[in-house]
This record gives structure tokens, sequence and C-alpha cells, in this order.
């Protein structure tokens, strides 16, 4: 049964990737004429700073989970060039099907420094849990000042719905990720316990994810200036928006390793399609593109800490 599911998820992800790829092929013909007559200079300090701003994100969220586990821990300690060193080298696992491996590289480093499976996956569900829901309402709140395409009152009104979830998890905490970890726990047969949270990290961690979104999205407008595009003022808001919502999108499709093509289909459609020229076409993959060099980047520095680590502190038990 288990091998019957894994070959499902495996051939279903193929064929939307595939598929995603046939299409943006498709796009790329059509609109080749367009390309064609794009004059294309490429901008390197545009590109430099676009590089830069991604970059910024990964370590703010780092920082978040930094910041998560040595607070919620009540013996073993992290440095910040250790976190770096655990969640950027495991994060360079993403592209392998299945959202859990990560994690479970995480757990192998550290369980040995004295950190329990159990505030492993809660400091990593926290982190994911508010990384999303900051994403999205950002994405959304750049999305209403930015386009007339998407009808003004579902996008208020989803966006609404989404700060009254959020300041609820932030007062009542505990029974929200209690709630989440008693669906984990019966989902994947686990007894991963609860860990009181203070309202001053909750916002604490909001405050970082935000300005990580920030951050993000405008690493798609650098970028896009790095290309040759030189976006109006009236569609910054919604270059950064497109980035921003289907990064999430991409990774909550969970059969799709790095949530290949989804993201690209998404920031494709947000963008306009069609009628906004090639730069609908080119954007996705090229931000695709810088986000895989940062991971590369991030992740060969992370991997070298992390050798260093092993042989050092870690080996000893010692953070």
């Amino acid at each position: 049964m288990i091998m019957l599911r894994n070959a499902v998820k495996y051939v279903l992800s193929t064929v939307i990737i595939f598929g995603v790829a046939f299409f943006f092929y498709r796009a790329f013909q059509k609109n080749w004429a367009n390309i064609q007559s794009q004059t294309f200079r490429l901008d390197y300090t545009f590109l430099l700073l676009s590089f830069g701003a991604m970059l910024a994100t990964y370590l703010l969220s780092t920082y978040g989970w930094y910041l998560a586990i040595n607070t919620l821990s009540d013996r073993a300690r992290i440095t910040f060039p250790q976190s770096i060193a655990t969640v950027n080298s495991s994060s360079l696992v993403k592209y392998i099907p299945g959202k859990i491996w990560s994690y479970a590289l995480q757990m192998y480093w550290l369980v040995r420094a004295g950190f329990s499976k159990s505030l492993i996956v809660y400091v990593n569900v926290i982190n994911l849990f508010i990384s999303i829901i900051t994403s999205v309402i950002a994405g959304l709140v750049f999305l209403l000042f930015s386009t007339n395409k998407f009808p003004f009152a579902a996008i208020f009104s989803l966006l609404l719905v989404l700060i009254i979830l959020d300041i609820s998890c932030v007062a009542c905490n505990a029974a929200t990720f209690n709630g989440i970890l008693a669906l984990i726990n019966r989902l994947f047969n686990r007894d991963i316990k609860y860990f009181d949270i203070s309202k001053k990290l909750m916002l604490d961690l909001h405050l970082i994810h935000f300005a990580a979104a920030f951050t993000f999205g405008i690493g798609a407008y650098l970028l896009s200036l790095g290309i040759g595009y030189h976006v109006g003022p009236d569609k910054i808001l919604l270059v950064m928006s497109s980035l921003l919502i289907s990064d999430v999108i991409g990774f909550l499709a969970l059969i799709v390793p790095g949530g290949l093509g989804v993201r690209e289909g998404v920031m494709y459609l947000i963008l306009g399609g069609g009628a906004t020229g090639s730069l609908s076409l080119l954007l996705p993959v090229t931000s695709r593109m810088v986000n895989m060099l940062v991971d590369i980047f991030l992740g060969a520095i992370a991997l070298r800490l992390l050798r260093n680590f092993i042989k050092t502190d870690w080996a000893e038990n010692k953070l």
C-alpha cells in the first residue's frame, strides 16, 4: 500500500512538472517575437542586489528558527552560525520528494547535542506556520494595491480572515499549536510534545518573518531590473506579491519537490500571463534560478560550518 502511494505521488509530481514545463515551452514559442524584441541588458549590480535580498530572506528565517529553539530549550543552546549550518544544510534536500527530509536531518544532528525531537519538530512547525501566514498576508496586501485584475472584495475578505486568524493564533497560541500537533501526531503516529510559547516570542517571530517576506519580495523587483525590465511604480507591488504568493503555493504542493513548476505557473498567472509580455515568462524562471543559486551558496557555507562543528563542539556534545 505504501509503495503504491509513493508510486502515485511520483507519477503525479512528474506529470505536474512536465505539464508546466510544456506549458512554458508553448508560451515561450508564442511570445518568442516579443522576447526577441526586448532589449536585454543584464545589470549585474541589480542581479547581485537581488541575490543579496534573497540571501537575507534565508538568514532572517534562520534567525527566527535560532531564536525559537534557544528560547524554548531548557538546557541545550545553539549559536547562530550553528543554526545556519543546521537549517541551511538540511534545506538542500528540499528538492527530494517529501517535506520531512530536512527535519529528519535536523533531528539526526541536534539530538546528539541535547535537543529533544519534539522541540525540533515544534520549532519548525511554529516557524513554518508563521512564515506561511505572514508571506500570504504580505502578498495579499501588495496584490490589493497593485492590480484590479482580481476581485477586490475577495482579496480583502481573505486578507481579513487571515489577519483575524493570525491575531487569534498569537492570543491563543496554546490551543492553536496543541491542535496542530494533535493532528500531526494522529497522521504520522508520533508523540510530539507541546512547548509553552510566550506572546513576546510569537510577536518577535512575526516581525522577523514579515521582514523576510518583504526582502523576498524586494528580491523579485530587483531581479526584474537585473534582467532588463524597468518595472513601473504601479507594478512593483504586483511583482513582489507574485513571488510571495506563488512561493507559498509551491511549498504547499506537497507532491512536487521544491514546488518545481507550480510556483512558476502561479507566478505567471499573477503577473498577468501574456498580457504583461515576456516579463511574466522570464521572471518566474530567473527567480527560480536565483533561488537555487542562493540555496547552493548558503548550503555550501552551511555544510562547511557543519563539518567543523561535528568535528569539534558537536562531537563532544557541547553547544
